[in-house]
């Protein structure tokens, strides 16, 4: 039997699977019985989650998708923040050749290379990691029951079962897998003495600044608080870009769910999700932020659907956060 890492494709499975079955498949997949020498496995499924809310409507995810949360998630943990892979690991390889070739010193952000390095990147890592070692061997690990895949199209479709699992228990899995991700990269950095604080693998992967999506956000709809309406005033540094969704179960930056607002009520607001009068609202402005001729805010607005944003908001109450928030 050809071992995952070599298949070329998967098929996808559209047999209805227990939530009890898919439990089992992740615990196992995470776990210590599961044979680890990379951490790719827990970098794959934590990208099929900060995507989760972006596939289309076949829920697919394309390679450069993945490429883009792995670029992510690895430059800040191995070159801004040091932490080793271990020595077989093809991404730490590709990662160090990529920050000689750029003379980009060690500590800086991935936020902080700049566009063009950052989409090259990209694309490294897409070709020599996601298509060459990771798609295949998650496939055979789980048995096929999360995704199938294929390499020529560039593209891996979540199963049904898998895909509305997800959905259900996205902050435990999350969590869970940032759990197991920090006890590997302990065992991978012995000689760390303060040990890989939780919170900093759950955050590993956002932005330091939101200061470009407040610009565009000024920009294109003016600068008022979305909830009050009330004028914000930009120079006195007193405005703050509000996740809608709160980032700590999106887990991703994008413009369609942020919104503007003074930063005593973004304080105020914390995890809670807005109430429900404000969806509408929000979606009005996202309809208006696709029309407009800026192709950069056009780009951003790519992967807003309303239909997913409002399932996003649900299964976020669902997740444990709590509705209702108002000014």
């Amino acid at each position: 039997m050809t071992e995952g890492w070599k298949l070329n494709e998967g098929t996808v499975s559209y047999h209805p699977v227990s939530e009890d079955q898919l439990w089992s498949v992740f615990m196992k997949t995470l776990s210590s019985q599961s044979m680890k020498t990379t951490s790719y496995k827990f970098a794959v499924l934590r990208g099929i989650l900060e995507n989760l809310y972006k596939t289309n409507d076949e829920q697919e995810l394309n390679f450069n998708q993945l490429a883009e949360s792995f670029a992510k998630l690895y430059w800040n943990l191995v070159i801004r923040n040091g932490y080793s892979q271990g020595h077989q690991a093809q991404i730490e390889k590709e990662l160090k050749e990529f920050q000689y070739e750029y003379q980009i010193p060690s500590g800086v952000s991935f936020d902080s290379i700049q566009e063009n390095r950052q989409r090259d990147l990209i694309k490294r890592i897409e070709s020599k990691v996601i298509r060459r070692y990771v798609v295949g061997a998650l496939f055979a690990d789980t048995e096929g029951l999360v995704y199938g895949f294929s390499k020529k199209e560039r593209k891996l479709t979540l199963t049904p079962s898998c895909y509305e699992f997800l959905l259900k228990y996205q902050t435990n899995i999350f969590k869970l897998i940032n759990y197991e991700l920090a006890k590997f990269l302990q065992k991978k950095n012995p000689s760390l003495t303060h040990g890989i604080l939780l919170e900093e693998i759950e955050n590993i992967t956002q932005r330091e600044s939101l200061q470009q999506f407040q610009q565009m956000i000024v920009t294109h709809s003016g600068a008022t608080c979305f909830y009050t309406d009330r004028p914000l005033h930009v120079a006195k540094r007193s405005i703050a870009v509000d996740h809608f969704v709160p980032w700590s179960f999106v887990h991703s930056d994008e413009l369609w769910n942020f919104v503007l607002t003074s930063s005593s009520l973004n304080s105020s607001k914390g995890s809670e999700l807005p109430a429900e009068r404000f969806l509408n609202k929000l979606d009005e402005r996202n309809q208006w932020f696709k029309k407009t001729g800026d192709v950069y805010v056009k780009q951003y607005m790519e992967t807003y659907d309303f239909h997913q944003f409002v399932k996003l908001y649900e299964y976020a109450e669902l997740n444990g956060f709590e509705k209702g928030w108002a000014p």
